[in-house]
């Protein structure tokens, strides 16, 4: 019947629009084994965010095909094949060219852990297909900042504020999230159920708090400041962002160390 014809068209369109390739420069954020040969790979793209990857025999060469190598933190071109864009099944790695290579990351433990730190965030706190280009070129240049990086907290630290702003959770820092009113000096504190800094009034009635020296100030509104106060910006970013994964970031503590014993 010309119905039915009409609706097998429609649905051969759909079909062959549902099915294709797509090009992207990505950061591979996670590898997970899958098969003896193949893995499961968590890429950050420019164009289409968070995608999630099989890479099969990317873990095995054989003597027609040498296994191709795609390490974690790796910049590289990709081309994907795809069924259809926001679905769950995994694409497939179809190319893979490395484009970016940092390795100057794995000269320094502390330079690795805050790599791999602003990777986990990246992964956790970003949803499949939702593209923050702003975010993935952050990731990038702050990798390129760390290759060589004598100091890596400042580096860090700018690149959460770039993503609690592209998620849209930065914090105010300006004023009092409770009476509006500017605050610094002593006896400041940061409440991130609250979502910004609370005055010496104000921050009594509150029970989730944190407090925050005022020298860590200018970092956490400017991404800028005293060398001595790196640390303890860091500590209150990385706990604003510990509260929104609900969970502390597994290498929070672990990259304050590093950073301290380099």
């Amino acid at each position: 019947m010309p119905g039915d014809a009409g609706d097998a068209s429609r649905r051969g369109a759909v079909s062959s629009c549902c099915m294709g390739t797509i090009k992207d420069e990505v950061v591979v954020l996670r590898r997970l084994d899958f098969s003896e040969s193949s893995e499961v790979l968590a890429l950050f793209g420019r164009e289409h965010g968070k995608v999630r990857a099989i890479a099969k025999g990317v873990r095995r060469s054989t003597k027609t095909r040498f296994a191709i190598g795609v390490d974690l933190l790796d910049v590289g071109h990709v081309v994907l094949s795809v069924r259809s864009v926001h679905q769950e099944a995994l694409a497939i790695v179809a190319e893979w060219k490395q484009s970016r290579a940092f390795s100057g990351l794995r000269m320094r433990l502390d330079r690795l852990y805050a790599a791999q730190y602003a990777g986990m965030l990246a992964s956790e706190l970003t949803e499949d297909w939702d593209p923050h280009p702003r975010l993935f070129d952050a990731l990038v240049g702050l990798f390129q900042q760390l290759n060589e990086a004598a100091e890596c907290l400042p580096h860090v630290i700018r690149f959460q504020r770039v993503l609690l702003r592209e998620i849209g959770s930065l914090p105010e820092f300006d004023r009092c999230v409770g009476c509006g009113r500017a605050v610094g000096g002593p006896g400041v504190h940061f409440s991130s159920f609250e979502g910004g800094l609370l005055c010496r009034d104000c921050e009594p009635a509150r029970t989730e708090k944190y407090e925050v020296p005022a020298a860590a100030l200018d970092w956490l509104r400017n991404g800028a400041g005293a060398d001595r106060a790196a640390t303890p910006a860091y500590r209150t970013l990385d706990y604003h962002l510990s509260h929104i994964m609900g969970r502390r970031h597994p290498l929070g503590a672990a990259l304050l160390n590093a950073a301290r014993a380099t």
